[in-house]
């Protein structure tokens, strides 16, 4: 048995009618090679043998009254692998993006362990997928990306490790509540530990100094990305061209980070546009920082968020690239300074009541944190393989979050930047015409900096 951390607990509290707390990954298969499609039987003993990769795949979370806002993860000695399991054939013509949509709606079973798992026939050229949602309590994208570079090969016809799940362990009600006795104590004793990093924090941020590129904590105003929404969900994949971002980040020296932003902050601009929104001040987009890149984890949360300034007010693609690049940077390195203690340790405090907090006011004040939430994930070079099966495409569908609920994930993987997009119908109406807009950015911008008489540093 494990007490949840602060920021799983966070997320699993965070849920509510209106807020699923799953997340997708998508891998798009071509199964070409071996001549037939995929049975959801094969796909059952395919995924046994690594059920142990992740150990919250067979626990589930147990409350212990009195100790509810961070619960236990035990193992589900009722687990059966068959009840994670479904699959959907989609009807001719159909995209795969709105069946992410209604399994984005879906809310996992708590009595059960925190993920499932989709087949889906009939996408275009013989192509499958599976779709799996996982609780964000579970595994961010970091984590989420280590777990299926385990699972898969770099070659075809290899067979990843595999790793079987261990023998369940029963967790008495009466263990569990003297764990949780023991852990408050020792959350009363780090409060001290607790304000101690705030003070480092503070200090750190008084080195760092105030920079006019960076928003202040409640630096955004109100857009249409940011109306007051329910429980629906729309979904839009997008492939970018991740040779072109590189060019771009090559020719201006901006990172590859900078210049996605910057292509957000392009189909921002449009968007607001369309909608007869004026985009003269700067849009604010939140993305995480990843404690550890070259972490193999493959559960568990260990991320904080930067804020930056996506410059939608400049309509040159060049000097939007340059102020919002600088402007990903510099919350990079801030992030990094402050460190990434501090957040874990109030999230252990505030796992309850900044959920309650996040409901009550997300849609009363005049000033949000962002207008957009980004996630930008290095993936594998080359495409991987599940035996003779080749996953030729993985995406990633992140959560909606009011106030907001616009939330873009980009992965980069074989060459493609894939990009998933989860929002709400009242906060992006017309998604496909928001994805042309992510490519039409690139376009500009890419066709911007390679111009001759401009020059970069």
């Amino acid at each position: 048995m494990e007490r949840f951390t602060g920021s799983e607990a966070l997320f699993l509290n965070m849920e509510d009618a209106n807020t699923p707390m799953h997340t997708l990954k998508v891998a798009v298969l071509d199964s070409s090679r071996r001549g037939r499609a995929i049975t959801l039987d094969e796909l059952r003993a395919a995924v046994q043998p690594y059920l142990g990769l992740v150990p919250r795949s067979t626990q589930r979370v147990t409350s212990v009254r009195g100790f509810g806002a961070r619960p236990f993860w035990v193992d589900d000695p009722d687990f059966d692998l068959a009840a994670h399991l479904d699959e959907v054939t989609l009807l001719t013509g159909e995209d795969l993006d709105p069946l992410c949509a209604r399994l984005a709606e879906r809310k996992l079973d708590r009595a059960r362990p925190l993920w499932a798992m989709t087949l889906v026939h009939g996408l275009p050229g013989g192509r499958q997928a599976v779709v799996v949602r996982v609780h964000h309590a579970i595994c961010d994208g970091l984590a989420a990306l280590n777990t299926m570079i385990a699972a898969t090969a770099p070659d075809p016809g290899a067979i990843a490790t595999q790793c079987a799940p261990r023998t369940p362990v029963h967790a008495t009600p009466a263990a569990l509540r003297r764990s949780a006795v023991v852990d408050a104590v020792q959350s009363l004793r780090g409060l001290g530990g607790l304000a101690g990093e705030l003070g480092r924090s503070r200090r750190r941020a008084a080195e760092f100094g105030r920079s006019e590129d960076l928003p202040p904590r409640f630096g955004a105003r109100r857009t249409g990305f940011n109306t007051p929404s329910g429980a629906d969900r729309v979904c839009v994949s997008a492939s970018l061209d991740f040779g072109a971002i590189k060019s771009v980040a090559d020719h201006t020296g901006a990172k590859v980070n900078g210049v996605l932003h910057a292509v957000v902050a392009g189909a921002v601009r449009s968007e607001l546009l369309a909608r007869g929104e004026s985009p003269d001040r700067p849009s604010v987009a939140t993305f995480g920082v990843a404690a550890d890149l070259k972490s193999k984890r493959r559960w568990g949360n260990a991320i904080a968020t930067a804020s930056v300034y996506l410059r939608t007010e400049l309509a040159d693609p060049a000097e939007r690239l340059e102020a919002t690049s600088r402007s990903c940077d510099q919350a990079v390195r801030l992030r990094r300074s402050l460190g990434f203690d501090l957040t874990e340790r109030t999230t252990t405090y505030t796992a309850r009541i900044a959920p309650r907090l996040r409901a009550l006011f997300a849609d009363r004040l005049p000033r949000i944190v962002n207008n957009i939430t980004t996630a930008n994930v290095s993936g594998p070079a080359h495409t991987r393989w599940i035996g003779d099966i080749e996953v030729v495409d993985w995406i990633s569908f992140a959560v909606a979050v009011a106030p907001a609920d616009v939330n873009l994930t980009a992965y980069s993987y074989a060459g493609r930047l894939s990009v998933g997009i989860v929002a709400t119908p009242e906060s992006l109406p017309d998604p496909p015409r928001f994805a042309c807009y992510l490519e039409q950015a690139l376009d500009e911008l890419s066709a911007a900096v390679s111009t001759p008489e401009r020059a970069y540093g």
